[in-house]
């Protein structure tokens, strides 16, 4: 039997203990958060979007501007 080599400097990400590398095994639950948010931040500004024209049409509807405000 070879003895035990030690500090050789690899990473393994253990799965469940360390979030880990991306494109490694084990790991990537960073990699998953932070496309969840994305998806998320996309989806809350699609509905920003559709609020804002949404506000737009009942505004030209009324026969009021935007009461001299700007976009934020």
């Amino acid at each position: 039997m070879y003895p035990r080599q030690q500090g050789q400097g690899i990473y393994i990400p253990l799965p469940g203990i360390s979030p880990g590398y991306p494109g490694y095994p084990g790991g990537g639950n960073t990699d998953r958060r932070l496309d969840r948010l994305e998806r998320q931040v996309q989806r809350l500004e699609r509905q920003v979007d559709r609020l804002n024209r949404r506000l737009d049409r009942i505004e030209r509807r009324l026969g009021i501007g935007d009461g001299g405000y700007g976009q934020y």
